[in-house]
């Protein structure tokens, strides 16, 4: 049976479409839903409706594909944003209905999705939020998502590495103590950004992007080499994604950032992440439900 997952974040919109639990390919639209929200509490009209506009027709492709079940997810930009229910509401006049996932249910996704064995710290960097989650098969003893990431770093800081490393450090301040884990893992597309341009991949290739080990040197170095760029050069980098060409910076910096505070030199990069996370429990709440019945 196939099912479709769409991942409305705060940067892009992205589909995924699977046979049972095995993934079968996902797409990508960057609509930058989040923009400015940092800013003004609100999503912007426009980017609502080209987001609206992405997810309806990856709702259509899904119904092509014969998937079973369409689940749709939104994250931290429509999550805090005073104008949500604007952006519902478009959603429903085209027929589709939207959860807005918790904060600490966004945490427990990406673990879910991510996890490989032992005792795991999963993070995930979005547009608008971060998420850090702790745990092994038994289950999480830490999760928690703060408002940053890419979209947010750049409404407050534009490309101010100063005003930008103290915004992060202010605001990651918040995670307090971890508990210990054995491997780092990153997912989100910050982190895959940076393995498609250590790579050179001119196109994605997400089998080598599983499980690649990116070092905090690798990052540091991308950054920089990035910020010093100007925007024509960046547009024609191979493995940058032209729609992240000025927000990946302040990406680099979060990142770089919340290894630090970790102790941690070195990540190992995920491609799974918080839709498979959302789809295994999707599936597995409907088989609780089936049982008690």
């Amino acid at each position: 049976m196939r099912y479709a997952v769409i991942d409305v974040g705060s940067n892009s919109v992205r589909l995924m479409v699977s046979e049972e639990l095995e993934r079968l390919y996902k797409k990508i639209n960057t609509t930058k839903l989040g923009m400015g929200l940092a800013l003004t509490g609100r999503l912007d009209v426009n980017r609502m409706i080209e987001t609206a506009n992405t997810v309806e027709q990856y709702v259509q492709e899904a119904k092509a594909e014969k998937c079973a079940k369409i689940f749709v997810f939104a994250t931290e930009a429509v999550r805090s944003a005073t104008n949500k229910n604007e952006f519902v509401a478009m959603l429903a006049k085209r027929g589709i209905s939207i959860d807005i996932v918790t904060s600490e249910d966004e945490a427990k996704l990406g673990f879910t999705g991510a996890y490989t064995n032992g005792v795991c710290c999963v993070l995930d960097i979005g547009g608008a939020s971060a998420e850090l989650a702790v745990g092994d098969e038994s289950g999480l003893s830490y999760a928690k998502s703060l408002p940053i990431g890419l979209m947010r770093i750049y409404d407050k800081c534009q490309e101010d590495i100063k005003a930008i490393d103290e915004y992060v450090a202010d605001t990651i301040a918040g995670y307090g103590q971890l508990p210990r884990f054995d491997n780092l893992l990153a997912i989100g597309g910050t982190a895959t950004s940076f393995v498609a341009i250590k790579e050179e991949m001119t196109t994605y290739a997400p089998d080598v992007v599983d499980g690649y080990v990116l070092t905090k040197n690798d990052i540091d170095g991308m950054t920089a080499r990035i910020h010093a760029m100007d925007m024509q050069d960046r547009l024609s980098l191979a493995g940058l994604d032209p729609k992240r060409a000025n927000v990946i910076v302040g990406g680099g910096r979060l990142l770089s950032a919340i290894m630090s505070m970790l102790g941690r030199d070195s990540i190992i990069v995920r491609e799974s992440d918080n839709q498979e996370g959302y789809l295994r429990r999707s599936l597995f709440a409907e088989q609780e439900d089936e049982e008690k019945e």
